[in-house]
């Protein structure tokens, strides 16, 4: 019983130092603009799919406190729907998912939507 928990233990750790080797390569991949090698290609495949959950999770909860935000900027400005609409766009859109042309810094990373005058 307790091998097996050791062993779990030393897996989980030697699991989150992997992913911190790959996630680390692929955030620091310079943006080149030769074509790349199946390497690099993977590398920023694994960096996506690890960076993605972890900033969606926040993503999200920042769209659903803006959504709560802006209901309650519409109540308070007496049904104001541009007002409100401010607040929803800038918490509701943006970027979701961390795509390899995010990493390159071919496209930027809107964590803060786009909001209009």
């Amino acid at each position: 019983m307790m091998t097996s928990l050791k062993s779990a233990i030393v897996g989980n750790r030697l699991s989150r130092r992997l992913l911190t080797v790959l996630m680390l390569c692929g955030l620091l991949m310079a943006p080149s603009a030769q074509a790349q090698s199946g390497t690099s290609q993977l590398v920023t495949g694994a960096a996506c799919f690890i960076v993605t959950p972890v900033y969606g999770a926040f993503k999200l909860a920042f769209a659903g406190v803006g959504s709560v935000v802006g209901g309650l900027t519409w109540i308070f400005t007496a049904g104001d729907y541009y007002s409100a609409k401010k607040v929803w766009d800038a918490s509701q859109k943006g970027t979701y998912i961390i795509t390899p042309e995010h990493l390159s810094g071919q496209k930027p990373i809107e964590f803060v939507g786009p909001t209009r005058p």
